[in-house]
């Protein structure tokens, strides 16, 4: 196979990769996530995964169990260290197994390890054969337009996305400076928590409605402002939920709370207006009665580690 044919191939992967994993995390959570590090529907570590396997695990191709082994072996390996090298481009762990048995430092585990395998080894044997001949039927200059168009547009991806983790990391360094500021001004005050960035910043909305201080005020404005700059990052948050930061954590886990209120204020809006529609009687939770839902989600969760 042409330099052409092996990057379509690779985009082929990649996208039954993302088909994967958005039908394993979709299906628990009841609701689509685009489960993708890029914004298109390709996860490029399937891709990889797929060519590694292809054309490193020929030796056992004829076979069943040996393949399966090697392929485990190769995946998990390439896994691992995809999420490490990740981590250190981006200071960002992007997914953690750690709630899983027989794991390896969080970044792999033995359930997926097996998944991994048997996918891998069935995709060798009755999937690859029919991808590659339907490839190799697009004649040149076809297939070199074609992958053209694709690696442009795979580029343009992933440039854009690493533009967002980039801007993403600056928000979650600047609501950081905010809390250390905060920090500074408040300690000594009985109503200050400062726990965590979510009860720092709670508590400060909780005294401004009590105190009309012109300093409260301009801090909250400026809360409300860093709050509004994660939009941005949404897509990664909810195709990611147990993302960790290395520098950022207290901060990140405002941003994933504030993810969480935006959702549930979005699905009690759509169930007043299916009420409506139905003509029947619906009181939507306050917004103060969905913060304090989900932080008894949140206490009862950490209750249960």
């Amino acid at each position: 196979m042409n330099l052409a044919q092996l990057f379509m191939l690779f985009i082929v992967y990649s996208f039954m990769g993302w088909v994967g994993e958005v039908i394993y995390c979709s299906i628990p959570e009841k609701h689509f996530i685009n489960r993708g590090f890029l914004h298109g529907p390709v996860c490029p570590v399937y891709g990889c995964g797929g060519l590694l396997v292809v054309f490193c695990l020929i030796p056992f191709k004829d076979t069943w169990i040996p393949l399966f082994f090697a392929a485990m072996f190769v995946t998990t390996v390439l896994e691992y260290f995809t999420s490490w090298i990740m981590e250190i481009l981006f200071h960002n762990r992007w997914w953690d197994y750690s709630q899983y048995k027989l794991n390896i430092n969080g970044r792999v585990c033995l359930l997926n390890s097996l998944i991994f395998g048997a996918a891998r080894m069935l995709a060798l044997h009755f999937v690859h054969p029919p991808v590659k001949w339907l490839i190799c039927q697009i004649k040149s200059p076809y297939i070199e337009i074609a992958s053209g168009v694709l690696f442009v547009w795979f580029t343009t991806d992933l440039i854009l996305t690493v533009r967002t983790l980039k801007l993403f990391n600056k928000k979650l360094e600047e609501l950081k400076e905010f809390s250390t500021t905060l920090t500074e001004k408040f300690k000594g005050e009985i109503w200050f928590k400062y726990d965590s960035a979510v009860d720092m910043f709670k508590s400060l909305r909780e005294q401004a409605k009590l105190d009309a201080s012109p300093v409260l005020g301009v801090l909250t404005e400026r809360l409300d402002s860093l709050n509004k700059k994660y939009k941005s990052s949404l897509r990664l948050l909810k195709a990611f939920p147990r993302m960790q930061s290395k520098r950022y954590s207290e901060q990140l886990e405002h941003i994933r709370f504030q993810v969480k209120l935006e959702i549930e204020l979005k699905k009690e809006a759509l169930k007043m207006k299916y009420a409506e529609k139905k003509g029947a009687a619906y009181q939507p939770l306050s917004k103060d009665e969905i913060i304090k839902k989900l932080e008894d989600q949140t206490k009862a969760a950490d209750c249960s580690k």
